[in-house]
């Protein structure tokens, strides 16, 4: 392995920080060293003071001071006489400078993390927005959201465990280096000590964040299960089948809770048992420097300060690590779902100005993931502006991919797809998609007021409340919305629960009426009303034909009757197209299609 390989092996929590926080990290460093550094030298201090308070000829060098005698020096250069007056004028300088810088060095670390976690979750968002439609539809949707929320607050208490722990190295070093200073020997004796209980402590290190990691992939199953659990529970809850799906998310409730109960005993060692060794290390170092070696234990008193300070950042440094592992498999969630959205992301080029759109016309297209078959092929379509068109057929068929190729959601991988005679790949698809409304079988309605589910949360002010009583005319809802009591401002609940199915997709062609759109498509909008909901949709449909190009994925036929083109579309090719009148009497597919649903 090449250094700079050993480097990113060792250093790559670090250089995940970096990559977010660049050379900021390196202010908090010297901010920490700087602290570090006034509190010794102030520690430094007491000797000669006491020294002085016993005698007060004691004012040339201290041989116990080692090469910290270099303070006493500096006194002396700036006229500072050896005294018990000048001594603590002179450590009282030195640690209200180390106060100051205390409060900068915290105030800066709470003002980074501030920074860090906007950062992530802003990249996750964009990277959420930028991934295609086409990727998205093969991710996990529970370890999306599970990283998005939970995962990502682990990120944010890692960040707080890392800097601590990096502060508190800083100190460590700090003091280590100042008992070096004062008696190197003592300090050697120490050091290897340390390092030998440290490879004690790096295997309970390694076993934490193993399970972290484990702990991260087994919440990405959970939520998963869960968003199930809410998205299905009318159905779970009326066949009584809750309680056996239950079983799986005490499954990985049971296997999440044993991987923290391991990391808490993990931890409980680690509480248990870093003082006492620390202590005894240090109490046979001293042992062994004045029984072994013949040295005075007023020569090593100083060195032996400076590490009672460093054993108390010892043990911060191992409890904030410990709890830096044991958040770790946030950041590698984070890392992961971030490469994955990059990995995912959709290419926008192309021009935004191709005026209004005139025509859509597909030539010899063919569809299919790379995974799997090709599920459309040979298609040819025209879509003219202002035009109605239907796709008709059995389940499966390929319609709704036909209609997510035509509103860009996908890309085809075989013929050409041409937008007012300019190719798709030349045409911005944020422009164009910005030009379709989209109505679907389960509305989209947020937990929110009418008036925001319409205007998608524009400002309230006279010309939009103008625009939202237009549209609002136009979908048929001024009755239902001016019978409320609270009106426009009414919260329609989660998922729209205080309202009808009708009511619902009234409000979602409504918001579509207030975009402006050019491009409406109904996706089986219909197919889960009643039918005097369905006749109310239909009137909708019909008053906007002629206005709009209008695409309609239809289930029930009776709904198509008016409309300028059916296609027939089997098997991922369309098998013939006319109006209905046409195909009622050409193809004996689409007539049996109707007569089955004629009573």
């Amino acid at each position: 392995m090449n250094i700079k390989g050993i480097i990113q092996k060792n250093f790559k929590y670090f250089f995940f920080f970096f990559s977010y926080l660049r050379f900021k990290i390196f202010v908090l460093i010297l901010l920490s060293l700087l602290v570090g550094l006034l509190d010794g030298f102030g520690l430094a201090l007491f000797i000669p003071l006491f020294q002085v308070a016993v005698d007060d000829s004691s004012s040339q060098s201290n041989p116990e001071l080692g090469q910290m005698d270099f303070l006493l020096d500096f006194m002396n250069s700036i006229g500072f006489s050896l005294s018990i007056s000048n001594i603590l004028l002179f450590m009282t300088i030195l640690f209200i400078s180390k106060g100051v810088f205390k409060f900068w060095d915290s105030y800066y670390k709470v003002s980074l993390q501030i920074f860090f976690v906007k950062k992530l979750r802003f990249q996750m968002l964009r990277g959420l927005e930028n991934v295609s439609y086409q990727n998205f539809v093969g991710m996990d949707a529970g370890r999306i959201q599970n990283t998005l929320s939970a995962e990502v607050y682990k990120v944010t208490a890692s960040f707080i465990s890392y800097f601590n722990t990096l502060q508190y190295a800083v100190l460590l070093v700090v003091y280590m280096g100042l008992a070096f200073f004062s008696n190197w020997q003592f300090a050697i004796l120490v050091s290897i000590g340390g390092f030998i209980s440290n490879l004690f402590f790096k295997m309970l290190f390694r076993r934490t964040e193993a399970a972290s990691i484990s702990i991260s992939n087994k919440g990405h199953h959970f939520q998963s299960f869960l968003i199930q659990a809410v998205q299905h529970f009318k159905y779970l809850k009326a066949t009584s089948y809750f309680r056996r799906y239950k079983r799986k998310l005490i499954d990985q409730i049971d296997e999440i809770e044993n991987l923290q109960q391991r990391i808490g005993l993990y931890n409980s060692l680690l509480n248990g048992l870093r003082e006492p060794i620390v202590l005894v290390i240090v109490i046979l170092v001293i042992l062994i420097q004045v029984n072994l070696l013949g040295g005075a234990l007023a020569s090593i008193l100083l060195s032996l300060m400076f590490f009672y300070r460093a054993l108390n950042y010892v043990i911060s440094v191992q409890s904030s690590w410990q709890t830096f592992i044991s958040q770790f498999g946030g950041i590698v969630s984070s890392t992961e779902i971030i490469e994955l959205f990059e990995k995912g992301e959709e290419e926008i080029k192309g021009s935004s100005d191709f005026g209004k759109l005139d025509s859509i016309v597909l030539t010899d297209v063919a569809f299919g993931f790379q995974d799997g078959a090709e599920i459309l092929s040979n298609i040819d379509l025209t879509i003219n502006k202002n035009e109605t068109i239907a796709f008709v057929g059995p389940s499966g068929s390929g319609k709704t991919t036909l209609v997510n190729l035509i509103v860009g959601l996908f890309d085809q991988v075989g013929g050409e797809i041409h937008v007012n005679g300019l190719s798709r790949s030349s045409v911005n698809m944020l422009e164009l998609r910005s030009r379709v409304g989209y109505i679907t079988q389960e509305p989209v309605i947020f937990n929110d007021s009418i008036f925001n589910n319409v205007t998608f949360w524009a400002e309230k002010s006279p010309t939009n409340l103008a625009q939202f009583w237009k549209a609002i005319e136009m979908a048929n809802l001024v009755e239902f919305v001016n019978e409320l009591p609270e009106g426009e401002e009414m919260i329609l609940g989660d998922n729209g629960v205080k309202a009808s199915g009708g009511q619902k997709q009234r409000i979602s062609i409504a918001r579509e009426l207030y975009k402006e759109v050019e491009i409406i498509v109904f996706d089986e909008a219909t197919s889960a009303l009643d039918s005097d909901s369905e006749k109310i949709i239909q009137e909708n449909i019909n008053s906007l034909q002629g206005k709009y190009t209008i695409i309609l994925i239809a289930h029930r036929l009776s709904t198509i009757k008016n409309v300028d083109k059916i296609y027939l579309i089997d098997k991922g090719r369309i098998k013939s197209s006319g109006d209905f009148e046409q195909l009622f009497s050409s193809d004996v597919n689409f007539r049996r299609m109707v007569q089955l649903q004629e009573f």
